[in-house]
Parts: structure tokens; C-alpha cells; sequence
């Protein structure tokens, strides 16, 4: 049963969930002291419906008011700040929808609400490696890649050398190192990886890399996908600050504790 506490903040929320255009006027607010004409203007509310949110603001302390003025109170203002928040935390989790059960667990320590914005790329009927077609592209233009990942795809690792090789691409990725224990499968493949051993742009964890990434310039991409698997179920892609910041800094936490991988590691062609 809701405690008096609960019910007490749960009329401070509604507050801003009245009318349509109250947290308008309360976000209109942070910028300063103005009128209720001003506010109707700015928001495109009717000056009755911006005086009944006014004047509810003032009954919680929220507003102060000075004749035709109204400002907000440091508690109206951190109350506006922190729903402001929340609805974009709201905005993120419908964005992501289903997907956002595929988000890697060490993503899921981010906000939503930074991804509210993000592109998210999955299969189609008509193009079931949509998200690879993606991230080719991507690479193709791109002029320096971070990688983190469990396991490096076949069709990216000739288009990183060759991207590589000719110049257009600063490529470098940490991987899991138990993965290059299968490399034996792809023969055709590792004359590549004793070049790329060479240059020294790959990296070995030896540990459960529990993500894969990719920061490309200045955005970064999570691939989606069910825990402890594989597959993929889609490509999230964001600039958002935050997320990419965030990737920047878990990725040289794995390069720091990675080695170089070593020609001699790597089976005979």
C-alpha cells in the first residue's frame, strides 16, 4: 500500500504532468524571472492555463512571485532539472523499445536517456545483415576506429586491412584472445593478421571481453545482442558525449591490461 510519502511525491509529479504545457513553463522558468504574458507567448499556452500552473508552482514553493514577475525557487528549479531528466530517461527507454534488452550488460550502466537520440540499425526481411552493410559503410569513411570485441568478422577484417593499408583508416582493436584459437578455421585469413601483428594494431585480453564496440571518429556503435551470445540483433549508433566518452574510457581500461598480438602466435597459412 503507497506510503503518505509516496503519495505526497506522486502529487508533486503530477504537477507536471496536468497539462501539456507545464513543464513548458517551468523549463521556460530556468532562464529567468518573466511574466505570465511572456510565458504564454513562449510556450503557446492560454495565459488561464499558464495561471493555473503558476499559481500551483507557488502553493508548492516552487515559483516566487514580485507583482507580475515569477521566478523559480531553487527547489522549483533542482524539481524541474530532475523531471527534465526523467523524461528524457522516459524518451531513451521508448526509443531503444525491445532492443533495449539486447543492450551489453556493461552499457546498460549508462542513463537511457543518452541514447534518446541514437540510430539503431537492425535486420530486415529484405536485408538481414542490414547492420553490417551499416558498419562497412561507416568504416569506409571513416578516418580512425577504436575496437573492442569478442571476436573480429570475417568480412571486416580484409576491409580494415585494406582500409589500412592504403591510408584512410587509423584502425586499432582489442580482442578476446580465446577467439584467435578458431583462427586455424580461416586459413585465407591470416596472412592478414601476421600483417596487422606487424603494424601492431591488434591487441590481445586475455579474459570474457563482455561487450563489442566499435568508436569511429567521433561516434560509437554497440552491437545487440542476447547475453553470452553471439548473434546479433541489431547496431545501436550514437554521438552522444556521454556514450562515447564513457566507450573511450573502457576501451583503454581493456587495451592497458592487453598485449600485442605476436606474429608467432598465429598458425601457419
Amino acid at each position: 500500500m503507497p506510503t503518505s510519502d509516496t503519495n505526497e511525491a506522486l502529487e508533486e509529479v503530477q504537477i507536471f504532468v496536468n497539462s501539456p504545457y507545464s513543464m513548458r513553463v517551468f523549463e521556460a522558468l530556468i532562464d529567468g524571472s518573466t511574466t505570465g504574458r511572456a510565458l504564454a507567448e513562449q510556450t503557446g499556452a492560454s495565459r488561464s492555463t499558464v495561471t493555473r500552473i503558476l499559481n500551483k508552482g507557488e502553493s508548492q514553493g516552487w515559483i516566487d512571485s514580485e507583482g507580475s514577475q515569477y521566478e523559480l525557487t531553487d527547489r522549483g528549479e533542482t524539481m524541474t532539472n530532475e523531471f527534465h531528466d526523467y523524461l528524457q530517461t522516459v524518451k531513451g527507454i521508448r526509443h531503444l523499445g525491445e532492443m533495449i534488452r539486447f543492450l551489453p550488460p556493461p552499457a546498460r550502466e549508462l542513463d537511457p536517456r543518452h541514447f534518446r537520440d541514437a540510430d539503431i540499425i537492425t535486420p530486415t526481411e529484405t536485408n538481414p545483415v542490414e547492420p553490417f552493410d551499416y558498419l562497412a559503410e561507416w568504416i569506409r569513411a571513416a578516418n580512425k576506429k577504436r575496437s573492442l570485441v569478442r571476436l573480429a568478422v570475417s568480412r571486416f577484417v580484409k576491409l580494415i586491412h585494406d582500409q589500412s593499408m592504403h591510408g584512410q583508416l587509423d584502425s586499432e582493436s582489442v580482442i578476446e584472445a580465446s577467439w584467435f584459437d578458431t583462427l586455424g578455421e580461416e586459413p585465407k585469413q591470416i596472412p592478414i593478421w601476421q600483417t596487422r601483428a606487424e603494424r601492431g594494431d591488434v591487441l590481445l585480453y586475455d579474459g570474457e571481453v563482455p561487450i563489442s564496440f566499435h568508436i569511429i571518429d567521433t561516434t560509437v556503435g554497440f552491437w545487440l545482442s542476447e547475453d553470452d551470445q553471439n548473434g546479433v540483433e541489431g547496431l545501436v549508433v550514437t554521438d552522444d558525449p556521454v556514450v562515447v566518452s564513457w566507450a573511450k574510457s573502457l576501451y583503454e581500461d581493456y587495451r592497458d591490461e592487453a598485449e600485442p598480438l605476436n606474429p608467432t602466435m598465429l598458425p601457419e597459412a
